[in-house]
């Protein structure tokens, strides 16, 4: 294949991939179907077929679950049906060679994360100024980053081969390697630092506690404990409750009959189609901050006309995000609800809207991986992967048709249920003095799910061994034994300091989580 063949069909390689961060999330790229696409493309539609269904079966298990980046499935398929293909038609090569191109893949993904940062912080300056168009580019700039990563590594790939592939990973020292990967686990603690500044951690910090000691001593996952979470603030609800001057929650419906939502089906639909753009600029320290934001970014320019609260708005939608992007679109529903009544009324805070998000994204960020992800996806990727290897051609449509029904329907009503629900919640709340309970409700759960997700998500390792008396001493043990998670919980904490101390706190957290994770790999102490 000539030079000039393979930068085509690295092109489309790439944009093919590029679904699954930048437009859509639409499982086209998945080996049981993208081998068979590029199979078809390249003339031979059986070895993508029996390619494309082994590489499903190897990554099954191989899933992007909260903010890990694994291996990629994508890549690691595409590339393996194309040297397969360029071999003669010989499936066994391609299946072969998958697995150090997926590796390759997974490093400058996690690159791609990172460049994301600085897309991220750019962003932070025009919504300071309110330059809608500028924050727009700047999160669809994440489209790029990606398509360059992919296209790179596809390229040189196909141009190498895998020996290549496996030179390019293997020249990197391995500290920088290392310590770059210590960084992207450890760069979670500044977006868990920035939730606990949002909220007021200092008053309720026992909820926090309470979260902490639920997930690293009963392994109680994060769906759980925002459960718990809705207990406990239900229950403190009931047992606090004033009889007097409230408003009962099972009101009518058709109370609020002369409630005119300010969002029209079109304007809900403006949002459900960016919402296919949520991923675009992830990254390690917000995640989907800035696709959350560009959701709502329409809505927010109908609610508020003055200039200062509609900066103020974006900044509050700019915020730590990360939830699967099918059921995120319910925390987008809610959302869109709390801020009309807060353009309305001024009676929803900050701290509200906020807190509500806290809470919700950790339980739909469960059931979206849990059940969309691993159940859902997986059962179909089955079915597909097992009829591609028989060469049936049916099998990549039973496995795409039933992700993309998922993917649209699923979007559309999560955010039209959202903002419907939230809309009545918050209208009763406004008839009474519940917005206090309200507010300490939602911060308690979203404390809670904080504590859980600093537990999941920030990871410091430590790899330092002593020996006295021939004796070997674990420092990691050592410090499990203490407090499990005690390492994850102190940067978290420096960092809240950090935030509420200084202006650029932000940069300078930043900055020490890639000291922390590159010194830490070169000195041996990660």
């Amino acid at each position: 294949m000539t030079t000039i063949q393979i930068v085509f069909l690295s092109l489309f390689i790439a944009a093919l991939i590029l679904e699954n961060y930048g437009y859509g999330y639409w499982m086209i790229s998945r080996p049981v179907i993208g081998g068979p696409i590029l199979g078809l493309i390249m003339g031979d539609v059986q070895t993508g077929l029996i390619v494309g269904g082994s590489v499903e079966l190897m990554f099954m298990g191989v899933l992007p679950i909260g903010g890990s980046v694994p291996p990629n499935a994508q890549i690691a398929g595409l590339i393996g049906t194309a040297f397969a293909i360029m071999s003669g038609g010989k499936p066994e090569i391609g299946i072969v060679l998958a697995m150090p191109v997926g590796i390759l893949a997974q490093f400058l993904i996690m690159l791609a994360w990172n460049v994301n940062i600085f897309l991220t912080h750019k962003a932070d300056k025009y919504i300071e100024a309110g330059d809608t168009k500028k924050i727009e580019q700047t999160h669809l700039m994440g489209l790029l980053v990606f398509f360059l990563i992919f296209f790179i590594s596809t390229f040189a790939a196909l141009k190498f081969g895998s020996e290549g592939v496996s030179k390019i990973v293997n020249s990197l020292p391995e500290w920088l390697n290392q310590g770059l990967k210590a960084t992207s686990t450890i760069l979670p603690a500044v977006g868990m630092a920035m939730l606990l500044k949002m909220m007021d951690f200092k008053k309720y910090w026992s909820f926090f506690l309470c979260g902490f000691v639920l997930a690293v001593y009963l392994n109680m996952d994060i769906l759980a404990i925002s459960l718990l979470g809705v207990s406990i603030a239900a229950g403190i609800y009931l047992l606090n409750k004033d009889e007097k001057g409230e408003v009962s929650l099972n009101k009518n419906e058709e109370e609020n009959g002369d409630y005119k939502p300010l969002l029209t089906n079109g304007d809900l639909k403006k949002t459900f189609i960016r919402s296919f753009f949520s991923m675009t600029s992830i990254n390690y320290e917000r995640y989907c901050n800035l696709g959350f934001c560009y959701s709502m970014i329409p809505a927010l320019k109908k609610f508020y006309k003055d200039e200062d609260e509609y900066k103020e708005a974006l900044s509050r939608n700019n915020e730590f995000f990360n939830c699967h992007p099918y059921t995120g679109n319910a925390v987008i529903g809610v959302t869109l609800a709390l801020e009309e009544q807060k353009s309305r009324t001024n009676q929803i805070t900050p701290e509200v809207i906020s807190s509500t998000k806290a809470a919700l994204m950790g339980p739909l960020s469960g059931i979206g991986d849990s059940i969309f992800k691993a159940i859902f996806m997986t059962v179909f990727a089955a079915i597909g992967a097992a009829m591609c290897l028989e060469g049936n051609i049916l099998g990549p449509i039973i496995f795409i048709v039933p992700n993309i029904l998922l993917n649209v329907f699923s979007r559309w009503y999560f955010i039209k249920y959202g903002y419907k629900f939230g809309i009545n919640l918050v209208n009763k709340i406004n008839e009474s003095n519940l917005i206090e309970k309200f507010v300490e409700g939602a911060t308690i759960i979203g404390l809670m799910v904080t504590a859980a997700m600093i537990v999941s998500f920030v990871k410091v390792p430590i790899a330092t061994v002593w020996n006295f008396g021939g004796k070997e001493i674990v420092l990691q043990e050592l410090l499990d034994k203490i407090l499990p998670g005690l390492m994850p919980l102190l940067i978290s904490m420096f960092y809240y300091f950090i935030l509420n101390k200084s202006k650029k706190g932000n940069y300078i957290c930043l900055l020490i989580s890639f000291a922390i994770g590159i010194l830490g790999k070169l000195s041996g102490i990660l």
